[in-house]
């Protein structure tokens, strides 16, 4: 009760809180505060003093019915417990009994059958005299042999550590013994047969007991549909679980302490979430337990509660109705404005306000306007200078062809000319040419793969005739993948700098390979020169340079491995573009990322 109490303050200060808020900045809610104060406050002190009334009656009558109700529970326990001990008892009360299990014979020999058939009826006579038995067995002592009947089977069998424990206690008590554990779902009551002439114990006989046969006065007892009955051991393990929810929300473990240390043999507990009751039994082994959880107490207060509701949810609904007719006006263009901003979030920046008002509301709706207009004129301008930009860079990549490379080129033509090697002299002239027209061409920022790797291979053919026995290209290109779209001039920059770079003080056999393969939904082109290599500290300058998005095109003299990387990352977001690994005096290899979705075929 507590606990609602003070959920419903806090409900209320946040209530009020927000409602003092509004008041304070509108007339509207001034005008609506009144009418609900008026009609809605007297209301909900009744609801709350009935509630808290009903509660604390309900609460009282539970808790004095529970506790007659745990009382004879706790009696037919018991009960029920001394008629099973009497069926031990008046088996006891038998001549035949000591010296049929007082026989002492080889274990290859078999028993006397009439001895035999004896223990049987005898057993048969116990286990099916009551319903609730699910197992009778005696000990015969001397010969070490247990007899037993359960489940409709009769068994002869020798005493071992497994079936020997219940039959180690053995005692010249007048009383019997008693003993239950989880998660067996009975109990096993346990008496000593002591030959009446010497006073010495010759066997035991044992009765296994199933805990439904006080199903009925937990029927009695579980008078609420939402409680829980129990049987505990007074170590806290549930010994028997009659409810349909085998999942219990209370942890006995911790409540079995005050129930042992309870000078009562029955009681009950208050707990966070409900009552429980107990009544101790079977000398204090066991208790009979029953949960009544909180949710069940409040039950008896609903139909307060909801008659309550009912009249609070018609009064505010009046109120609100009258407040919607009488701010109708004030609220309609405030409406209209959150439209209209929904709409901007939808990304429509063509939307219009149309207001004649001249007051505080007015001003804002043309304010809005404005700055929608002025948002869209920024939003296209950013547009197109984005666009600019990205032209004007390709157009300096464009004029950024490196002169040093030309006039080698064209040294090499002189000089092949003067050795009359016209065959030659045509293939690198042609060559050329191609490099020049496919550099000056008029196709556009983004070239087919394929026409990309043929401009390399012009420009490794030029190399190759330079340096001619010094160096070794390859060039491998995945089927399907040539009609993949790319910047034009990504590759040929990447391989430029193995030329200047990697193989300028490298000895021996110069290697290059450019390999082009589809990666799942990417392309990877793969640049691998056996070159001097990068130092370390160099190479991870040259790496945060890549992943840099400040001053893509300042570089100096060539069309360098940065502003190849910028490109990428300018067509096709960070997702993509280089990544470089080098190891001095072994090589370096560049490998180029970019999307597989954009054919030829996609563009069109």
């Amino acid at each position: 009760m507590v606990k609602i109490i003070g959920t419903l303050n806090t409900f209320l200060f946040h209530l009020m809180r927000n409602l003092f808020r509004k008041i304070a900045s509108s007339i509207r809610y001034k005008l609506m505060a009144l009418m609900l104060t008026v009609m809605i406050l007297p209301l909900l002190l009744l609801i709350v003093f009935s509630i808290n009334v009903s509660q604390s009656n309900y609460e009282k009558e539970v808790v004095s019915s529970n506790d007659s109700r745990i009382i004879l529970a706790g009696k037919y326990l018991d009960e029920k417990l001394k008629e099973s001990d009497k069926v031990l008892f008046a088996s006891l009360i038998d001549e035949k009994l000591v010296p049929s299990i007082s026989q002492i014979n080889d274990e290859n020999i078999p028993l006397d059958y009439s001895t035999l058939n004896y223990i049987q009826d005898k057993l048969s006579t116990i286990y099916y005299g009551n319903e609730h038995i699910d197992g009778v067995s005696i000990y015969a002592k001397e010969s070490q042999k247990i007899y037993s009947l359960k489940d409709d089977d009769f068994k002869v069998s020798k005493l071992s550590s497994k079936n020997g424990a219940n039959w180690s206690n053995l005692r010249r008590s007048p009383y019997y013994s008693f003993e239950s554990s989880p998660p067996n779902q009975g109990f096993t009551l346990t008496r000593s047969i002591i030959r009446f002439e010497n006073r010495k114990i010759v066997g035991g006989i044992s009765l296994d007991v199933n805990w439904n046969i006080i199903d009925s006065v937990i029927k009695m007892l579980k008078s609420e549909r939402e409680s829980f009955v129990y049987v505990l051991d007074n170590q806290g393990h549930i010994l028997y679980n009659p409810n349909q929810v085998k999942k219990n929300s209370v942890d006995f473990q911790k409540m079995i302490k005050p129930i042992n240390d309870s000078n009562q043999s029955e009681s009950h507990l208050k707990m966070n979430n409900g009552y429980l009751f107990f009544k101790k039994a079977f000398n204090n082994k066991v208790a009979i337990v029953k949960v009544v959880p909180e949710k069940m107490l409040l039950n008896g207060v609903t139909k307060t509660l909801v008659l309550g509701i009912i009249i609070s949810v018609l009064s505010i609904l009046l109120t609100v109705i009258l407040s919607i007719v009488v701010s109708l006006r004030t609220t309609k263009p405030i409406i209209q404005l959150v439209d209209a901003m929904q709409e901007v979030e939808g990304k429509n920046f063509d939307i219009k306000i149309k207001t004649v008002r001249e007051d505080e509301i007015g001003l804002l709706e043309k304010r809005f306007s404005l700055m929608i207009y002025r948002i869209k004129e920024l939003i296209d301008k950013e547009y197109k200078s984005e666009i600019a930009t990205k032209e004007a860079q390709f157009k300096a990549l464009q004029a950024q062809i490196n002169p040093h490379f030309l006039y080698n080129t064209l040294q090499l033509v002189g000089g092949m000319a003067v050795a009359h090697n016209a065959d030659k002299i045509y293939s690198v002239i042609s060559a050329l040419s191609d490099m020049f027209r496919y550099i000056t061409g008029k196709q556009g920022d983004m070239v087919l793969i394929e026409h990309e790797i043929e401009h390399i291979k012009n420009y490794l053919y030029i190399q190759n005739l330079r340096f001619e026995g010094k160096v070794r290209t390859d060039i491998f290109m995945e089927e399907d993948t040539e009609g993949y779209m790319i910047p034009m001039l990504t590759i040929q920059p990447l391989v430029e700098n193995a030329f200047n770079h990697g193989f300028e003080q490298k000895m021996g056999l110069w290697k290059l390979s450019v390999e082009v393969q589809k990666v799942f939904e990417d392309i990877e082109i793969t640049i691998t020169d056996n070159g001097v290599g990068i130092p370390d500290e160099k190479l991870k300058d040259l790496r945060e340079d890549i992943k840099s998005t400040s001053n893509p095109l300042n570089t100096k003299g060539s069309i360098g491995i940065k502003n190849v990387a910028a490109r990428i990352r300018l067509y096709f977001g960070n997702d993509y573009g280089l990544d470089i690994s080098s190891e001095v005096g072994k090589g370096t290899q560049i490998v180029i990322r970019i999307p597989a979705r954009m054919t030829l075929e996609d563009l069109k």
